[in-house]
């Protein structure tokens, strides 16, 4: 690693998105660090599907030209004048937000739905590059025996385990999973460890629904081929789902999820694509159905997810088959967006 900071013109390697399918690696200045920041090497960094989102112009929530990144985890190569806690060389993963601290819900545990929460990558620099800096208190210890790579599947486990988490499902409970991507696969095995009743995973790819399989789902349904909702009432006799988890956010989805749901059921909404849309409003009231939203994770999900990994509780493998230099950071993108049939996650390598 070369010394860095010897002077105000250091700079770094990063992927920058300029909008639509634009991103290119460029030369950047390198991170200023505050007295109780570190400098994090970044060593492996997920592309999340919202990333994708962005690039396939899909979502809006991302404003050109920005270091898009938040799933990282890293090696810390400069720690700043106070900080403590950490030091040179420790492996780490970025928890990559940040939130005020003072409001009631960072104070009751909830910083994830904080007044001003800010994420990387979306709001601040993230980790498509060489370095990040951010606060020494969001660095958690990689745990002996996990891989870099592995460490940067934290994150979107994190959304898993709070999903999961924040649901009120049971021990014998029957779960629909409608979406079986990077998040809905994790999901999907969260659940395995919540509940021994049926799991069903729809999705219009057939080899996430064979994945799902593998990971834990007992039915698959490919809802090009299949009436979703039917199959569910069929496999329910009638009756339902007692817990269905939305993780695409398009208006069809969630009226499938909500549609499957039992009387008295819980409806969990993860998914981000339309802001604005209609469900139906007489079976939410008359079902006396509960609609549930669920956001990114606290710091709660984030350790449970480290352990989860630790543990080797879920199957990481499938998140893991390709991964690319940073240099090849527009190929990474175009592999996810026009192979989904086979890639559930790319990793880039700064």
């Amino acid at each position: 690693m070369k010394e860095r900071r010897n002077n105000e013109m250091n700079t770094m390697k990063a992927a920058i998105w300029y909008g639509g399918k634009d991103v290119r690696v460029e030369d950047v200045p390198d991170p200023q660090l505050g007295p109780d920041d570190v400098l994090v090497r970044v060593k492996a960094v997920g592309i999340c599907g919202s990333d994708l989102h962005a690039y396939e112009g899909i979502s809006k929530r991302r404003v050109p030209p920005l270091i898009m990144g938040h799933e990282m985890a890293g090696e810390i190569a400069e720690t700043g004048k106070d900080v403590q806690m950490v030091h040179k060389k420790d492996r780490v993963i970025v928890f990559p937000l940040f939130s005020c601290g003072e409001c009631e819900s960072c104070r009751s545990g909830n910083e994830n739905i904080c007044r001003d929460v800010r994420f990387m990558g979306l709001h601040v620099p993230g980790g498509f590059a060489e370095y990040v800096a951010v606060p020494a208190r969001k660095c958690y210890e990689i745990p002996p025996g996990v891989t870099f790579e592995e460490a940067s599947l934290t994150e979107p486990l994190a959304v898993a385990v709070h999903v999961v988490n924040g649901s009120p499902i049971r021990v014998n409970d029957t779960v629909l999973i409608v979406g079986a991507g990077a998040v809905g696969s994790m999901i999907t095995q969260v659940a395995r460890l919540r509940t021994s009743g049926w799991i069903i995973v729809t999705d219009i790819l057939n080899s996430r629904l064979e994945q799902a399989i593998t990971l834990g789902a007992d039915i698959a349904v490919n809802s090009r081929e299949k009436d979703p909702v039917q199959e569910v009432l069929q496999l329910t006799n009638g009756k339902g789902v007692d817990v269905s988890i939305e993780v695409v956010g398009l208006q069809s989805t969630v009226q499938l999820a909500l549609a499957s749901v039992k009387k008295g059921g819980t409806m969990v909404a993860v998914g981000l694509l339309e802001k604005n849309m209609e469900i139906d409003m007489m079976k939410l009231v008359s079902s006396e159905l509960k609609l549930h939203g669920s956001y990114i994770y606290n710091d709660n999900d984030f350790r449970s997810s480290i352990s989860l990994i630790a543990d080797r509780k879920v199957n990481l493998q499938p998140y893991l088959t390709h991964i690319f230099p940073l240099m090849e950071a527009q190929k990474g993108f175009e592999e996810m967006a026009t192979n989904k049939e086979n890639v559930l996650k790319v990793i880039l390598k700064p």
